[in-house]
Order: structure tokens, then C-alpha cells, then sequence
């Protein structure tokens, strides 16, 4: 990473193609131009709420990390205190925006009729629901897996937030494409899921507050990385972060399902 550039401007650099296929899926154009199939928004939107689950076990592992002074700090040490502060801030309010939006997720589906269970050809066996297996699929089964690693022991607080980070942006970068074919749909053409997408969800996953919430985490991740790594080890600590970035990629481009255009 030249030492000019921030990390979190570094990471999209590594993996432009895949990045760019990841968040303009032909899911997405779709969504936004209102002719995706309902079953196919159902099944995922399903495994999209069983990945929100697993977020808030990866929130909480990350706040179990944090450390706070028991006594006054000298000015240095206030200033890692005040990190240390601003970070628990920005994981609460990411706790709290993951609540609120299993809740969105659960009125936006009832009242527009879309079943939050709907199984996938690639979910494994796992819990009955309505005479169906019902559970994460391939792809959702590593996201989790993910989660967990990157909120382990062995992931520094760093790697976890690059993280977090990497899949927000991802998801801000693909529904923001999504919401540029809202407005070329043709007058009176009905919407397929209903318009679920097109009134509820990606003005939500779109909004400005969203952007702002994801930028927050990008300016926490850089303070990180700028002063919260030894000289020594930030190479091997670059080195990590990348492949973390890589990871959440490579899910994200899986994560939509097939659709044609």
C-alpha cells in the first residue's frame, strides 16, 4: 500500500473487476427496474435475514474486544481511549441499525406478502419450516463462518473492522446501482415483487444516512490503520486486511442469486 493512500482507499484497488461484478449483479439491475421474479426475492431476502443474524454475533465479539481505561489518562492515552470510545459508538449504532432492519425486513415482507423462508436449491438440511428444509445456504453458511473468524481471538480489532466495512460498502455500492434503474421503468409497468424493492428496500439500503453510517466505519478503519499498528508489523497487518477484503468480495459477487437479464 503506497504510504500516502489510505487503507480504505487501497482495498477496492486490489480487486476492481471482481468489485464491479459484486455490486452491479444482474440481481440488482432488476430489483431496480422492477422485474424480479417475487420467489426469487423471497429466497433472497431469507438467507439476507439469516446473514443479519450472524451480524450481530460478529458486533458483539467485536465490542467484547474493546478496552476501557479504569482512571484518568494521561493526553496520549486519551487519545486511544477516545478511539476506543468512538469505536463502541459506531458498533452500538450497528447493533442497533441490524435490529431495526430484521424488524424492516419482517413488516416490509408482511405487508407485501413475501415469505422470509422461502429455501434455496443449495440450502443444506437444517430446520423445518412448513414442510420445507429451511436454513443457510452454501454461500451465507461462509459469510457466517466469516463473521466468526474475523471476530475471533486471533483478528485484531483492525481486521474485524475491515470487515464490517468491506461487506457495508459492498452492500451501499450495490444497491446505490440498483436505485439507478428506478427511474427508467416505464410508466404503469407492474412491479413483479409487487414493489416491495422499488418503495421499501433500495430507498432504505441507498439513503444518505446509510452512506454516512458506512463512511463513519471507513474513518474509523484508517485512523486504525494509520496509528494503531506497530512499524514493525504493518505489513503483515496490510497483509490480512487484504485478504480479508478479498474474502468479503469473492461472497459478495455469490451471494446474489443467478438471474438473467
Amino acid at each position: 500500500m503506497p504510504p500516502q493512500e489510505s487503507l480504505t482507499t487501497h482495498l477496492p484497488t486490489l480487486t476492481p473487476h471482481s468489485l464491479h461484478r459484486a455490486t452491479t449483479h444482474p440481481f440488482l439491475q432488476r430489483a431496480g427496474q422492477g422485474t424480479l421474479p417475487k420467489p426469487v426475492l423471497e429466497q433472497w431476502l431469507s438467507q439476507d435475514r439469516l446473514y443479519a443474524q450472524s451480524y450481530i454475533r460478529f458486533i458483539g465479539l467485536l465490542l467484547s474486544k474493546l478496552r476501557f481505561p479504569a482512571k484518568p489518562q494521561s493526553e496520549t492515552e486519551s487519545q486511544s481511549a477516545s478511539l476506543e470510545s468512538r469505536l463502541s459508538s459506531t458498533l452500538i449504532d450497528a447493533l442497533v441499525n441490524i435490529r431495526r432492519e430484521i424488524e424492516f425486513f419482517e413488516a416490509t415482507a408482511a405487508a407485501y406478502g413475501l415469505d422470509l423462508s422461502a429455501s434455496t436449491s443449495t440450502t443444506p438440511a437444517g430446520e423445518e419450516e412448513g414442510g420445507k428444509e429451511f436454513g443457510p445456504n452454501a454461500i451465507t453458511h461462509a459469510y457466517i463462518d466469516l463473521f466468526m473468524a474475523a471476530g475471533s481471538p486471533g483478528a485484531s480489532v483492525l481486521e474485524g473492522m475491515v470487515v464490517l466495512w468491506a461487506t457495508e460498502t459492498c452492500y451501499l455500492r450495490a444497491w446505490r446501482f440498483a436505485a439507478g434503474f428506478l427511474d427508467q421503468r416505464q410508466g404503469g409497468t407492474q412491479d413483479t415483487d409487487g414493489g416491495a424493492l422499488r418503495k421499501e428496500f433500495i430507498p432504505n439500503w441507498s439513503s444518505r444516512e446509510f452512506e454516512g453510517f458506512v463512511d463513519g466505519i471507513g474513518e474509523l478503519v484508517d485512523v486504525m490503520a494509520r496509528g494503531g499498528v506497530a512499524d514493525g508489523e504493518k505489513g503483515e497487518v496490510m497483509r490480512r486486511c487484504e485478504r480479508w477484503w478479498r474474502q468479503v468480495v469473492w461472497l459478495e459477487e455469490r451471494f446474489w442469486p443467478d438471474v438473467s437479464l
